[in-house]
């Protein structure tokens, strides 16, 4: 990905790519020296007590080597993702092996694996980027109703894709389009700006929170409050109704950009010729994106009504990837879906899963929750919130991948919970939703990273419109979220039994 990022802004000098690369080796490879001095070093000299067990020392020790190795790309994330339950298992933080590796055999992991498989056979028909455009192309040719008609697609494509940087990466091209239709000057280089921080950033991020299986990070959320209450209560419906307010976070991001940037009334010069372009190009939908999207569509119908039929997530999924191939039914093979699928984004998944649930059986959760407790202000739980979720944020400045920031923190945060005398589940669910909107700074995300390596924008004008909007989000989560939680039946302010 990093690559990825840097190739526009040394398309015209190879040697610079060169020299890009081997810094970029160089500085892989120190972080992975470091990790292991800080694994060393926290399983040699950090003391054992009553609430930190060996086994949460060596727990501790493989979230510091993750740690590093995720914040200077010392191993590829998807090798992380297998040397966690590695690491567990021979410093004894899981006593046995399946225990270790208990991420890779759940339910949501599977579930995820089939989303992903599913999502590349979208990829590989083009279905994802025919929706995307179908949605772009009927708005007005303005940048505020185009930005509406971006944001109305990410929502769509959310459904359908469920990874932030796979949608990151679909609407990049799409973006790019509509960039060539302005000027780089005045108000064509603003139009520019916006399209790219929301449509390749913001966007991907945001419209992943509705749904759970749409972004990875809402999976470990799940899976560490059913671990943490000790009880599977949310499920894909329980969290599509708890976070569909959080729509309302798209409609604050879609005015605060507009009116910092001045650009809801700007014309798209031509009208919308190269989105229309794109869509006309792609022909008419075959039969064979009408079955993905019919069998996608039934998936979905089966994930929300789980309560009624009682068959799992994950079996659903599988069985639909099952269908998609019965010989004859579609024209596209296993070798090109294949290669399509983020299978390194489902090894991290797993791993981190692993990692989440050695924390809460060691209790090196709780031994760390109990430290920063201290920290915590008494005033009250609005005030509690808002102090955790900005803590949060600036800790996790450095960590570029949500799933990994997520993963370091959830079990933390949800032991933190009963300690505070707040309710797990609301307290759990609204800090780490945050972080789904961590715009602070262009690297605090992949998605938002894409779309700084395109230049169409500073980093400094990314923190102009990021963190205010970063900020409003913990508002938003405090003042509008917490009161709803409250009302499906788990009130911040009443601590789990």
């Amino acid at each position: 990905m990093s690559d990825h990022v840097l190739q526009p802004k040394t398309q015209n000098s190879g040697t610079k790519v060169i020299s890009n690369k081997t810094g970029k080796s160089k500085n892989a490879l120190l972080g992975f020296i470091i990790s292991w001095l800080v694994f060393a070093a926290i399983l040699l000299f950090i003391p054992t007590s009553e609430s930190l067990t060996v086994g949460g020392r060596a727990a501790l020790a493989v979230m510091g080597w993750a740690t590093i190795i995720w914040l200077s790309d010392g191993l590829p994330l998807a090798v992380s993702g297998l040397m966690i339950p590695v690491l567990l298992s021979l410093t004894g933080a899981a006593k046995k092996l399946p225990d270790a590796f208990s991420g890779f055999t759940s339910n949501v992991t599977f579930l995820i694996l089939g989303c992903f498989i599913l999502a590349a056979v979208m990829q590989t028909t083009g279905l994802d980027k025919r929706i995307a455009l179908s949605i772009v192309s009927r708005v007005k040719p303005t940048v505020g109703s185009v930005l509406k008609g971006i944001i109305g697609a990410h929502l769509v494509t959310a459904v359908l894709v469920p990874a932030t940087n796979a949608r990151g990466a679909l609407f990049l091209p799409i973006i790019q389009g509509l960039n060539s239709l302005f000027e780089k000057t005045g108000e064509g280089a603003r139009a520019r700006k916006v399209f790219t921080m929301v449509g390749i950033g913001f966007a991907s991020l945001a419209s992943g929170t509705i749904l759970m299986h749409s972004h990875m990070s809402n999976v470990i959320v799940a899976q560490t409050i059913n671990q943490a209450i000790e009880k599977d209560v949310i499920n894909w419906g329980t969290w599509g109704w708890m976070n569909w307010p959080l729509l309302g976070i798209l409609v604050i991001m879609y005015y605060w950009v507009n009116w910092i940037m001045k650009t809801k009334n700007i014309e798209v010069p031509g009208g919308i010729t190269e989105i229309s372009r794109q869509k006309e190009a792609m022909g008419k939908m075959t039969s064979t994106e009408w079955i993905v999207l019919v069998t996608f569509g039934i998936a979905i119908s089966l994930w929300a009504t789980e309560q009624i039929h009682g068959y799992q997530m994950a079996l659903v999924a599988l069985i639909a990837v099952m269908v998609l191939f019965i010989p004859g039914l579609t024209d596209f093979s296993w070798k090109k879906v294949q290669s399509n699928t983020i299978f390194g984004t489902w090894l991290l998944l797993c791993g981190s899963l692993s990692l989440v649930s050695a924390f809460e059986k060691t209790g090196v959760d709780k031994w760390i929750a109990s430290h920063l407790v201290g920290l915590a202000p008494a005033w009250g739980w609005i005030g509690v919130s808002i102090f955790i979720c900005v803590v949060v944020q600036i800790s996790r400045l450095g960590i570029v991948s949500n799933v990994a920031a997520v993963t370091l923190l959830a079990p933390i945060v949800a032991a933190m919970a009963p300690m505070l005398k707040l309710n797990t589940v609301a307290f759990t669910m609204m800090v780490l939703n945050v972080d789904s909107y961590a715009f602070v700074l262009p690297i605090s995300v992949t998605a938002c990273l894409i779309a700084y390596g395109t230049e169409e924008f500073t980093f400094g004008e990314f923190v102009k419109v990021g963190a205010p909007l970063t900020l409003m989000v913990i508002l938003y989560m405090v003042f509008i979220m917490v009161p709803w939680y409250a009302f499906t039946g788990y009130p911040i302010w009443v601590p789990t039994p």
